[in-house]
């Protein structure tokens, strides 16, 4: 592989999380579709699954799965922080800081910046990813 160029998946991965990190900037409140937009940029399996509703997908043994409420809530915003990243006081809102970076996030609404943040440091440490 080249210096720099990711593999198609890797490229798809990123720009769904392009995708959900844009659409909480433009998010004016927390939203299901949101949740579900983040979720499926963090998990791209949930693509396989049938969709219930926004957020709920059915699984083939008829079980279901649900995503956090990631807009709405700072727990469930802090679990999609990278491993080996934490989370500080940013003079705009929520820092998520690395070994590689820091990304900063601000929105109105604080789980919301934390989502923003949190989905730049995945993007920014998914490009330093050599696999």
């Amino acid at each position: 592989m080249m210096a720099g160029v990711l593999p198609l998946s890797a490229r798809a991965s990123h720009a769904a999380l392009e995708t959900a990190m844009a659409s909480c900037r433009q998010a004016e409140r927390p939203a299901r579709g949101l949740d579900a937009e983040i979720a499926l940029a963090l998990f791209s399996s949930l693509r396989d699954l049938v969709p219930v509703e926004a957020g709920i997908w059915r699984q083939e043994d008829g079980s279901h799965v649900r995503a956090l409420r990631y807009s709405e809530s700072w727990q469930a915003a802090a679990s999609i922080v990278p491993a080996g990243c934490w989370i500080e006081a940013g003079s705009h809102g929520p820092r998520v800081c690395g070994p590689h970076g820091d990304w900063d996030g601000t929105h109105e609404m604080r789980a919301i910046a934390l989502c923003i943040a949190a989905l730049g440091a995945r993007i920014g440490e998914a490009n330093l990813d050599p696999d």
